[in-house]
């Protein structure tokens, strides 16, 4: 198992999601991606659900808050970077240009976080760990595997996260021949880039999250099944392995991945 001891700036340390029926969700996840649920009250009603496996976290899932609902915000999946510090790191996002949507605050005694949109219209989260470093597992079928920007700025986009985080882009070959950004973080793959193409339609630019699957073919059978669908037909990556996106249930998007095997 590709298994996290602690947080490392810069990294993508921890994804949940926020939907509409949690019961629903909670069937749909934890039998595609062969985990457990595991439920933590945190007051007023409010529960906060941990998709585990074997013990270790692999992501969360949360009920959309009313105001979010009355705002016609959609279901979605967030995605947390680690940072030292999160102050520091709002500040500097707001500097470069970015939007601080909710300021820093404490989340118990887990951490602290802060919610920021980039230049081009990307929400993401910032996380400073105290007790939740995020997640236990990555990088593996059954857990979360990648994060991946769309935007229609790629330009201003790879300027403000370089400087944000410190990351280097390069841009390599994607699938399909589609130039595909990539950010290292000290060297090591952190996330991916596309431009938004037309042909996508009406797609605001978003942080899309990736999970391992041990066979991808199998796993977008049980998606219909379970009243999810599949968007985009299976493409394969040289070196990294097969690809699809899909929806949930509730029609939250979602990219499924089965890692090639070393050879």
């Amino acid at each position: 198992m590709a298994e996290v001891s602690e947080p490392y700036p810069g990294g993508f340390n921890w994804v949940d999601l926020m939907t509409t029926d949690v019961e629903s969700a909670r069937e749909f996840y934890s039998t595609l991606l062969g985990c457990e649920t595991v439920d933590n009250p945190v007051g007023d009603g409010f529960v906060y659900t941990l998709f585990t496996r074997n013990g270790k976290n692999i992501a969360g899932m949360s009920p959309m808050m009313p105001d979010m609902r009355e705002q016609g915000v959609p279901p979605h999946w967030n995605s947390y970077v680690a940072v030292a510090n999160v102050e520091e790191a709002a500040a500097k996002a707001a500097s470069l240009g970015g939007t601080v949507i909710m300021p820093p605050m404490d989340v118990m005694e887990f951490g602290r976080m802060a919610s920021i949109i980039d230049p081009t219209g990307a929400v993401l989260n910032l996380w400073e760990a105290k007790t939740h470093i995020g997640v236990d597992l990555i990088g593996e079928a059954g857990a979360y595997c990648w994060s991946e920007l769309y935007t229609h700025d790629t330009e201003a986009a790879s300027s403000f996260y370089c400087n944000l985080f410190g990351w280097v882009a390069q841009e390599v070959p994607g699938a399909g021949g589609m130039p595909y950004n990539l950010f290292t973080n000290d060297g090591a793959p952190a996330a991916g880039m596309l431009a938004i193409q037309p042909i996508w339609g009406e797609v605001p630019p978003n942080w899309t999250v990736y999970f391992g699957v041990e066979n991808l073919d199998a796993a977008l059978e049980q998606v219909q099944a379970m009243g999810g669908s599949m968007q985009v037909q299976p493409m394969s990556i040289p070196g990294i392995g097969r690809i699809s996106l899909i929806t949930d249930p509730q029609h939250v998007y979602v990219m499924l991945m089965e890692l090639e095997q070393a050879a």
